[in-house]
């Protein structure tokens, strides 16, 4: 095990997910918190009737053990569901409000959920929503959201080979906010520099991870101009949203955190350079000369 510290970023608020140590809740909690301010608790699985979902001793458990660490949550909601069919969006809605109402103890600030319409992987990017499949899912939206504290704590998340405009009217018709994934718009090949400042009014929180033959991998494995394309605008707008390092392992986690550092030093420096040569214009600090009368 590595020596404990918080992680953090000069400028950014991070956090990291309930997976990167290996364990049950619990215990990986107890861990987690000596790295992080914010966790995800990721409650990914809820299987039928929510069967696999944490229990309410856990819930109760990770709330103490968060508040004697001075830790936030999120979470995030359950991803084996659907708004497929009307059937299969019932019970996906079932376990969301399940999944919300069962951690509510903890006082998230966030939780985060996908909306999909079918579970096929594959390498074909997914058609827009119809009509008939929005209104589904708008109907399956207005039973949740009285289990919400507020529905903009309510983050929809973009997903890869999902169109980026995918979400937009599902956006626009709610009060729900974004989870910006930076990493599944980098995995198709896009910039999420040019999506920033569209999204920013609705971004809730984001999740931050990089590609190495897949996606959820640590960001060292980025190159260092596609890391400070999205994170040198954060800085320049005092970015605030809670950025997730959405890795599954420790060093994954702290290798990430220590490319976002070494960004950061790329960010001080450039800014350095560009205020030294702004302040050695000829004549900057000369004293206009009077004209002889």
């Amino acid at each position: 095990m590595k020596t404990p510290h918080k992680c953090r970023v000069p400028g950014l608020n991070i956090g990291c997910t309930s997976f990167i140590i290996p364990d049950y809740y619990v215990p990986a909690i107890r861990e987690c918190v000596h790295y992080a301010d914010d966790v995800a608790l990721l409650l990914l699985e809820a299987g039928e009737c929510g069967k696999e979902l944490i229990t309410p001793a856990e819930i109760r458990e990770l709330a103490g053990i968060a508040a004697d660490a001075g830790v936030t949550w999120n979470v995030h909601l359950p991803t084996d569901g659907s708004f497929a069919t009307e059937e299969s969006s019932r019970r996906y809605t079932e376990n969301i409000i399940r999944a919300i109402d069962l951690t509510r103890e903890l006082e998230p600030h966030t939780w985060v959920m996908h909306v999909v319409t079918d579970h096929i992987p594959g390498p074909d990017m997914r058609p827009h929503l119809t009509e008939r499949e929005t209104e589904r899912i708008l109907r399956s939206l207005e039973q949740i959201t009285p289990h919400l504290p507020a529905p903009e704590c309510l983050a929809l998340e973009n997903l890869e080979r999902h169109p980026t405009d995918y979400l937009d009217k599902l956006v626009a018709a709610t009060p729900h906010s974004r989870c910006f994934d930076i990493g599944h718009v980098w995995k198709e090949g896009l910039r999420p520099e040019k999506l920033l400042p569209l999204w920013l009014p609705d971004i809730r929180m984001c999740h931050l991870h990089g590609l190495e033959k897949r996606d959820h991998k640590s960001l060292h494995h980025m190159p260092a101009a596609t890391l400070d394309a999205i994170l040198h605008p954060m800085w320049d707008l005092h970015f605030s949203p809670l950025i997730t390092l959405e890795v599954f392992s420790l060093d994954d986690f702290l290798n990430s955190h220590q490319a976002m550092l070494e960004s950061h030093e790329r960010y001080i420096t450039k800014h350095l350079r560009q205020y030294r040569t702004h302040d050695a214009r000829p004549g900057r600090h000369q004293k206009r000369q009077k004209p002889i009368r």
